[in-house]
């Protein structure tokens, strides 16, 4: 029995994200170590249970009389599982670039080595499924960590962890039979707990600030620029708001007309990664982080406005000439100035419905005590009131693009429902907003279980879309290994790529249902394939004779699986009993120079089929091919897209993902039409412009970002000049 693997001190931390990655593996150890007694247990529970045939039952006593000492296999699988993390994880720090492309390094895999990760992807599948929601999350927070728009490879994907156990497996009894035993047993129900395992480290990178937010689309290079272009403006805006803030002292007085320009002009060229902190400058209303209390004067004042309904209710503009002399301190000027601002772009933006303008028009006055008591709604956009106002006038802008006019459909309800809760008065007001988030956040997540309702049938039927296509890559790729080189018997070759492929497409399909099918068809094919090498041994001959039957009556047992019935069938069984019959009766006693001239024709030959192979191939030189995927990664449900077809252009939502982003549903805003549409296709109109992303701006940065730059050429004279 091999020893344990010396435990190792995790090392030193260098940076920040680093302290972040050993902490995530940290977590996924923990996690492992407990919960593997309970795995080990009712592995070796399955392990006893009856299964034909009688070899397998062998190599299944074997593994489960192991599992007894599983305290000696624990440090061995946390040993390999680190070490194959930590492989992972290296693999996305940056790479230093060759200088010539004559500099890369060649490396050769393995066939064994290939198809063992075929393999291994395919038990992974149904984790994959089951866990699609939490390694999506995950992999956007790891994007963010590592600062790019996606990973094309999540590092801590089911398929590592299987891989881990394989190799640990290995190390621990050294018996491949009994290894293979194992791993056909890995389900859902039986394995680590990797919902767990995904949730804790989730947690642990949302606590170290590592957000999940939305990844730019990374298919066209404008998008990268308009990222770019966003934060910079970002970071001028709240350069202009401390500089425009800052024109009062802390008693309101007057710091002189020019400040604001000049402030702003000043900071402006600030870098982006330190706008997160200008708020603290405000020296004209609350600190950063803070928020004042309002002058009891001014607050009874504001509650004598009329709130009427309708898109004139306590109209901004009217308050500064209607306000007691010396009410107001001069940074209440600008709240109010700004503030007013937003809700002019709202009122004259034809993007949001009309009903939710007026809605939001209500939502004047309880915003504006918000920002009066607390500065930081123009800085953070995390502020409750500025989410609730944000949060609105998307939903407006929504219910433009689906056609809804209605006022007593859930939706506007809830809404309404939202700006009643947001007018409430007194210290609670920030409490109210984040409440009225809350419950709007509630409903919207009501709409969409109705909508995923609606969409059952076609969401069932992209599932099984999707499986099926899985599977017969899965396939493709297991024969393509094999016959790859063009070393195979033709009759062989074209029997595996025609009709075995269709095979292994089922034996992938059903592997689920009954685990143990597709290692039962790969086998057969790897049979196959030894049956027709050479064979120049009487050994080797006695062997294939008594190999025969066996093989022939799995092959045909399998077809029938697939219903090949026709004349073709029984002309590749012909064409193979020839082709074994010249292996048998080949002589033995062949000279090496007869040996060597066939084994150069044989190579001959195999060349010319590799060259036919490579000459019907796409011609794809020098061109980078990604999956069309990963390419989408950055995409999530709820995106509107504007499809155009022969000159007709159609607004639809991307309602559902499937789980392994191979498959995209689109419905229309009414529900009453759903469409899906293959990543490959999707991708192909993104690229012609036939399919544009919708995205809706946010109305408080468009809104300031205007009203900060008239401000500025107002007070500024060489600008008005």
């Amino acid at each position: 029995m091999p020893t344990a693997t010396r435990s190792t001190m995790p090392p030193r931390a260098v940076s920040p994200r680093h302290a972040v990655l050993e902490e995530a593996i940290g977590i996924v150890l923990r996690e492992v170590r407990a919960g593997f007694s309970t795995f080990c247990t009712m592995l070796a529970a399955r392990l006893l249970e009856p299964c034909p045939p009688a070899a397998d039952s062998r190599d299944r006593l074997r593994a489960a009389s192991l599992l007894r000492d599983h305290a000696t296999l624990l440090p061995l699988a946390l040993g390999v599982l680190e070490r194959v993390l930590r492989e992972e994880l290296a693999q996305l720090a940056p790479q230093p670039r060759p200088s010539r492309e004559a500099d890369l390094p060649l490396a050769l895999v393995p066939y064994e080595e290939m198809d063992q990760r075929v393999a291994f992807a395919a038990m992974a599948r149904p984790f994959d499924a089951a866990h699609a929601d939490a390694l999506a999350t995950l992999n956007a927070r790891l994007a963010r960590l590592f600062e790019r728009h996606a990973l094309r490879v999540n590092p801590f994907r089911p398929e590592v962890f299987i891989a881990a156990l394989h190799q640990a497996w290995s190390a621990f009894d050294g018996e491949e039979a009994s290894g293979a035993a194992v791993l056909a047993l890995l389900q859902g129900d039986c394995f680590h707990d990797l919902g767990g395992i995904y949730g804790a480290v989730d947690r642990a990178l949302e606590d170290h600030g590592v957000v999940a937010g939305p990844v730019r689309r990374p298919w066209a290079r404008q998008d990268i620029q308009a990222q770019a272009h966003d934060a910079r403006r970002e970071a001028r805006l709240a350069s202009q708001l401390r500089a425009f803030f800052g024109q009062s002292g802390a008693d309101g007085a007057p710091q002189g007309g020019r400040a604001g320009g000049q402030a702003s002009a000043q900071t402006s060229g600030q870098p982006e990664g330190q706008a997160s902190g200008l708020s603290s400058g405000l020296t004209g209303g609350a600190t950063s982080g803070q928020a004042a209390a309002l002058d009891p004067r001014l607050l009874e004042w504001l509650a004598s406005m009329p709130t009427g309904q309708g898109a004139n209710a306590a109209p901004l503009a009217s308050l500064k000439r209607a306000a007691p002399r010396g009410m107001l301190s001069r940074a209440d000027e600008g709240t109010i100035d700004l503030l007013g601002a937003v809700f002019e772009t709202v009122s004259g933006d034809q993007a949001i419905s009309p009903e939710s303008r007026e809605l939001l028009q209500l939502l004047q006055l309880p915003l504006l005590k918000a920002a009066l008591a607390d500065k930081e709604f123009f800085f953070q956009a995390e502020h409750p009131a500025r989410t609730l106002l944000e949060l609105l006038s998307r939903m407006g802008w929504e219910r433009s693009l689906a056609g809804a006019e209605r006022r007593d459909d859930p939706q506007f309800q809830a809404m309404r429902r939202s700006v009643d809760l947001a007018a409430r008065d007194g210290d609670a007001a920030t409490t109210a907003f984040a409440q009225a988030v809350r419950e709007l956040e509630a409903a919207l997540k009501v709409e969409e279980a109705d909508a995923a309702a609606a969409l059952a049938v076609p969401v069932a039927s992209a599932l099984k879309q999707e499986k099926t296509a899985t599977a017969r890559r899965a396939a493709r790729d297991a024969v393509a290994l094999r016959v790859g080189t063009g070393e195979v018997v033709a009759v062989v070759e074209a029997f595996l790529e025609n009709k075995w492929t269709d095979v292994l497409t089922v034996a992938y399909s059903i592997d689920d249902d009954k685990p143990g099918a597709v290692r039962h068809a790969t086998q057969a094919m790897d049979d196959l394939l030894w049956s027709v090498r050479p064979k120049l041994g009487a050994e080797e001959r006695k062997a294939l004779i008594a190999k025969l039957p066996g093989l022939l009556a799995t092959l045909n047992r399998w077809l029938d699986v697939i219903k090949w019935q026709d004349a073709d069938r029984l002309r590749f069984f012909a064409e193979l009993a020839d082709c074994h019959a010249s292996i048998v009766r080949a002589p033995l006693d062949m000279p090496a120079e007869r040996r060597l001239e066939l084994s150069v024709q044989a190579t001959q030959l195999a060349a010319e089929r590799r060259l036919a192979r490579a000459a019907q191939a796409p011609r794809t030189a020098g061109v980078a091919r990604t999956a069309p995927e990963d390419e989408l990664a950055g995409l999530a449900r709820g995106t509107w897209f504007d499809f155009t077809e022969e000159g007709v252009s159609r607004k639809v939502k991307l309602a559902w993902i499937s789980p392994l982003r191979s498959l995209y549903i689109f419905s229309s805003g009414t529900r009453q039409e759903a469409f899906s549409l293959p990543a490959q296709d999707l991708v192909r109109r993104l690229n012609a412009g036939t399919a544009t992303v919708l995205q809706a701006e946010g109305v408080v940065v468009r809104a300031l970002s205007r009203a900060l730059a008239v401000n500025d050429a107002d007070t500024d004279p060489a600008v008005a000049a």
